[in-house]
C-alpha cells in the first residue's frame, strides 16, 4: 500500500474541520436552540446550555476558525505519519 502524504492529509483535515466549524457557527446563529440540543444528543445528555456563550463574536469566531483548521492540520500529519510507519511495520 502507498504512503499517504502528510501534507495532503493535513490539508485535507484541516479544511474538512474548518467546514464544520462554519457550519456549526451559522446553525448557532441561525438556532442555537436546535443545535444546543443536538449538542446534548451527542454528549449523552449533558446540558450545555448551562455552559454555553450566549453571544459569539466575528472576531472570535475568526479565530476559532483558525484555530481548528491548525489543529485538523496537524492531527492529520500526525495521523498520516502514524499510519505510514505502522503500515511498514504490518
Amino acid at each position: 500500500m502507498e504512503e499517504l502524504n502528510k501534507k495532503v492529509v493535513g490539508l485535507t483535515l484541516g479544511i474538512t474541520s474548518a467546514i464544520v466549524y462554519l457550519i456549526c457557527a451559522v446553525w448557532y446563529a441561525i438556532a442555537p436552540k436546535s443545535l444546543i440540543g443536538y449538542g446534548n444528543y451527542l454528549f449523552h445528555g449533558i446540558d450545555l446550555s448551562s455552559i454555553t456563550s450566549k453571544t459569539i463574536t466575528f472576531s472570535s469566531a475568526i479565530i476559532g476558525l483558525i484555530l481548528i483548521f491548525i489543529s485538523g492540520y496537524l492531527i492529520g500529519i500526525l495521523f498520516a505519519g502514524l499510519f505510514n510507519y505502522f503500515n511498514k511495520k504490518y
